[in-house]
């Protein structure tokens, strides 16, 4: 997350001191402490908090594999909950259980969400509805534009241009991330090619935003408060990182504590229910969950990611009865050992956790089956030996 700064430093030399690079600028690297001085609109604790249980015992095996694994890790804290008892929990330096702590692209799955409440309540009519329903002014800048849904910006597959390197100063990514009207450029928008194939672009997720204020008439953070923050009882208060006009950041930057994301992973793993109240329709979690789902959209669907899982068999027929017996997507493909004297069978499969992600490998993993919820928080990820996803889906196997 670095800008060249003699590039922005001599642009920022051009331009007017409230120009959006100076922001950037002052931020090319980020750091924790920098998040408090960033503009952010406030996201108020429940009066009625609800707590996870403290299921710890002295330190099994297991705690102490994650305690080594994750010291080198630039973690700043994680969370393993199983049927709502914490089985691990870890804070690093000092980031403490009380810490608001950015999830950068987390924010994603609860705009999705926010899109699935507002589609239940009928203030979205259909996913399939062209996203110039809700934004009208769109049509004048590209009537292409008619053709992309709600469904194409959940995907992530709309089409829309959108420059979002971090190596160019005027790519939507600097000015989405540090602008002071993102509304403004958000509605700039135009395509560069027909809709339907993946393309990961922040764009998208901040369109979805505008769409939710235009159908429910309220401002994004007051409906996250309302049908989200305050339901699922947050135990601590909360921020959403905004432009000077107040619009949230839709595409990233809520920033809360590891406990408070947890939450946000129990709503998911309990069916879109929360106590008994349904707070987004089963049928819109099982959309997002749905291995055979995740499969058919290559491990993404409305702002979720899913993982594909390997097991390696030195025998045909294991491999195969490992696909038979295995309820979720698969293959099976084979390689030459290392040695070349036998052949190895690999079964991918499609695994039935999901899980929310952000920039410099933030997660919120669910696992239905095994009724998990995995929250990790941090800066970069700093052990090469195995990445990120892959250490939260070899947790979850553990359990």
């Amino acid at each position: 997350m670095r800008l060249s700064s003699s590039l922005l430093l001599t642009l920022c030399l051009f331009t007017l001191p409230s120009c959006y690079l100076l922001t950037a600028y002052k931020y090319r690297q980020f750091k924790l402490e920098s998040l408090a001085s960033l503009r952010s609109t406030p996201l108020k604790k429940s009066e009625e908090p609800f707590a996870f249980m403290d299921g710890r015992k002295e330190k099994t095996r297991l705690q102490q594999v994650l305690d080594s694994m994750l010291a080198p890790t630039h973690t700043y804290s994680f969370l393993v909950i199983r049927n709502d008892s914490i089985l691990y929990e870890n804070y690093f330096g000092e980031i403490t259980p009380e810490t608001q702590l950015p999830s950068f692209s987390v924010a994603k799955s609860f705009v999705s969400t926010l899109v699935g409440i507002a589609l239940d309540e009928g203030k979205i009519k259909s996913l399939d509805d062209p996203i110039t329903t809700y934004l009208p002014e769109l049509k004048k800048r590209d009537p292409n534009l008619e053709k992309v849904t709600i469904q194409h910006l959940l995907d992530m597959r709309s089409g829309i241009k959108s420059l979002e390197t971090l190596k160019s100063p005027f790519s939507n990514a600097i000015k989405l991330g540090f602008g002071r009207n993102i509304t403004r450029i958000a509605l700039k928008s135009k395509t560069e090619k027909t809709p339907g194939e993946k393309d990961y672009k922040n764009l998208n997720t901040q369109l979805l935003g505008l769409i939710v204020e235009r159908a429910t008439q309220q401002k994004l953070q007051n409906y996250l408060q309302t049908k989200i923050w305050t339901p699922l009882q947050m135990e601590s208060d909360a921020s959403w990182n905004t432009d000077a006009r107040k619009t949230v950041r839709a595409f990233c930057c809520i920033n809360a504590t590891t406990r408070d994301f947890a939450k946000f992973g129990r709503l998911y793993l309990n069916r879109g229910k929360w106590n008994g109240q349904q707070i987004v329709s089963e049928d819109w979690v099982r959309a997002c969950s749905d291995p055979e789902i995740m499969e058919r959209y290559s491990g993404y669907k409305n702002q979720w990611w899913s993982r594909q899982s390997f097991r390696s068999f030195r025998d045909s027929t294991e491999a195969l009865k490992f696909q038979q017996q295995n309820p979720y997507p698969s293959a099976v493909s084979s390689r030459s050992s290392r040695d070349g004297r036998s052949r190895m069978y690999r079964v991918a499969y499609r695994s039935p956790a999901f899980y929310a992600a952000g920039v410099l490998n933030q997660f919120v993993y669910v696992h239905p089956a095994k009724k998990l919820v995995i929250v990790r928080l941090g800066r970069t990820w700093g052990n090469s030996s195995f990445g990120p996803d892959a250490f939260l889906y070899w947790v979850g196997d553990q359990l």
